[in-house]
């Protein structure tokens, strides 16, 4: 049982493998210094897995697991490691990740860093498949250079003066270089900490750019990641300290998610270039107090038209360049809502729907 934890270390999580969490919480389980506590943040995992991963958690009881209703809504590691500085009760924050498995004297080294003027982050060892699984001193394939910041000390009074991570990132990258460059202009210095390698990255399949330009359930849109990094290089261009609004790191509740999914549909929008533009552009910013729900279905010419029928082939071939000037594909649908959303702010959830290749879009207008 640990009293008076001195570090807590925030978990951000979804729909990941459990394999991973239990060689990850198993590494912090033999640590010789157990002045720790840790905040598993699920950020919106399938009502599934969110249930087997709680269940399985109760086994580690320096674990907290906090589930907050984000589906519909892209990966966003700030907002997850936001809810775990708000809700943490310790002066010191670990960014940890399920991915990672530490050295046995990993937090007794951590104590002896702690530093309320300081942020320390850490050289992490990439593990072969086979070093992943190995019950032996790691031998890394690779080590990660100092622009690596995810595994980083903060101390939670620091963070908090800043409001956080920046909560605009989405699905990978940006967030941990941002929030360090905030902290350093706000007094705080930073030190990289390469005496030894005490924290390994378990191997899994690497994640592919190309997903980003395909319609998927898992919510991204193309390029994401130099959007971040855009913002990144706006937020140091513009020596911004404090980001967010006045309700980041908060937690989603069940019962207020379950009131938008459950908006009925009220309209229909093809993709059609200009049915999508004017409800971006017009529409959508002109909706009344309340939440709403649109349908984005793939343009057809004519309805109940038989995609088989002579006619509709002589249709097509006439009308070709249709498609390169009139209609978005659903994919192109998806990344301009998303961009659209996200950059303005809004509070919405969206479902992609393969089978029956359409979208389905709930806003909240406050």
């Amino acid at each position: 049982m640990i009293f008076n934890p001195l570090i807590t270390y925030i978990y951000p999580y979804r729909n990941r493998d459990i394999d991973r969490i239990k060689r990850s919480l198993d590494s912090l389980v033999a640590q010789e210094n157990k002045n720790f506590e840790v905040l598993f943040i699920d950020y919106g995992s399938e009502i599934e897995i969110s249930n087997q991963v709680a269940s399985f958690l109760e086994a580690y009881p320096f674990v907290t697991y906090i589930y907050t209703s984000s589906e519909g809504k892209p990966w966003n590691r700030s907002k997850a490691i936001n809810i775990g500085i708000k809700l943490a009760e310790t002066d010191f924050i670990l960014s940890a990740d399920i991915d990672m498995i530490f050295h046995p004297s990993f937090n007794g080294m951590l104590t002896t860093l702690s530093d309320k003027s300081k942020v320390t982050f850490f050289k992490v060892g990439y593990l072969s498949e086979k070093e992943t699984f190995a019950n032996h001193e790691f031998k890394p394939e690779s080590v990660s250079n100092q622009r690596a910041k995810g595994i980083s000390l903060y101390p939670k009074p620091a963070l908090m003066s800043i409001n956080g991570f920046d909560e605009f990132f989405n699905c990978w990258g940006s967030e941990d270089e941002d929030v360090i460059d905030r902290l350093v202009l706000n007094g705080v210095s930073k030190d990289f900490y390469s005496e030894d390698i005490l924290v390994f990255h378990q191997y899994h399949k690497p994640f592919k750019e190309l997903k980003n330009k395909l319609l998927s359930e898992d919510l991204t849109f193309d390029q994401v990641r130099f959007h971040n990094d855009k913002k990144r290089k706006f937020n140091s261009e513009k020596r911004l300290i404090k980001v967010n609004n006045k309700g980041w790191g908060e937690v989603v509740e069940k019962e207020y998610y379950n009131n938008l999914i459950n908006t009925p549909i009220s309209k229909t929008v093809t993709s059609y270039k200009t049915e999508v533009d004017f409800f971006l552009f017009f529409e959508l910013n002109r909706l009344t107090k309340g939440a709403w729900a649109f349908k984005f279905v793939q343009f057809v010419p004519e309805r109940n038209v038989n995609f088989k029928s002579v006619l509709y082939r002589i249709w097509t071939i006439r009308n070709r360049d249709l498609k390169a000037k009139g209609e978005y594909s659903l994919k192109e649908v998806n990344d301009l809502l998303l961009k659209f959303l996200l950059y303005q702010g809004f509070d919405f959830h969206l479902k992609v729907d393969l089978e029956s290749n359409s979208l389905e879009l709930r806003v909240n207008i406050t």
